[in-house]
């Protein structure tokens, strides 16, 4: 994976929720609290906030139908390998597959289906025998500029700043040990949001 270079929050975003103006505790808002909710929101979406690359590993293509990309939005599909039945690493040409991106906030996973006319490659029997490289995010950050974080769905950064705001009221704790944001419970106004914007595959 190629993380994510910025954050979907940013820290007068989040100062400014919590009604905070001193400086004191601004590392730890930048460097744990902002990242903290990002993860917690991606794991229970099961989306991908900022842009970021990724290898979906398969152990062969389908018999039939198509392959689910996980993390919507998908921005596009980088690259599809696979292992021959020779054992050989093959890049299957962009020409010989079709890609479907859906859009919009509550998009459904893409979707990677060979051309028409076009079978999917043989491979050998082996674990992880297909790799699919994929960018997903809802804010590209490969552009030119400043990436526009405001292309995160406006209900999904609110519920951000509030989990955010509920990570800062334990910030002892956080200063403690960070992994702390793993056992806090999400506030369940943002939970509510969270579990509104996860992720579906779309009816075959």
């Amino acid at each position: 994976m190629t993380a994510p270079t910025i954050e979907p929050l940013t820290l007068s975003q989040v100062k400014r929720h919590c009604r905070v103006s001193i400086d004191d505790d601004d590392d730890l808002v930048t460097e744990d609290l902002i990242p903290a909710v990002r993860d917690r929101c991606e794991l229970v979406t099961g989306r991908q906030l900022v842009e970021a690359t990724w290898d979906l590993r398969l152990d062969s293509f389908p018999c039939d139908g198509t392959i689910d990309v996980p993390k919507p939005p998908l921005i596009a599909v980088v690259s599809v390998t696979y292992i021959d039945t020779a054992g050989a690493t093959q890049t299957w040409a962009a020409n010989q597959y079709q890609v479907d991106l859906p859009s919009g906030a509550r998009s459904a996973r893409g979707r990677i289906a060979p051309a028409y006319g076009v079978i999917w490659p043989s491979t050998r029997v082996q674990l992880n025998a297909v790799t699919v490289r994929f960018r997903a995010g809802y804010v590209p950050t490969t552009g030119i500029g400043t990436p526009d974080r405001t292309l995160v769905p406006a209900l999904l950064r609110q519920a951000l700043s509030r989990d955010a705001a509920s990570l800062y009221a334990f910030r002892e704790d956080l200063m403690a040990d960070p992994r702390v944001t793993q056992v806090l419970p999400v506030p369940e106004r943002a939970q509510q949001v969270y579990r509104s914007f996860k992720s579906y595959a779309l009816a075959r």
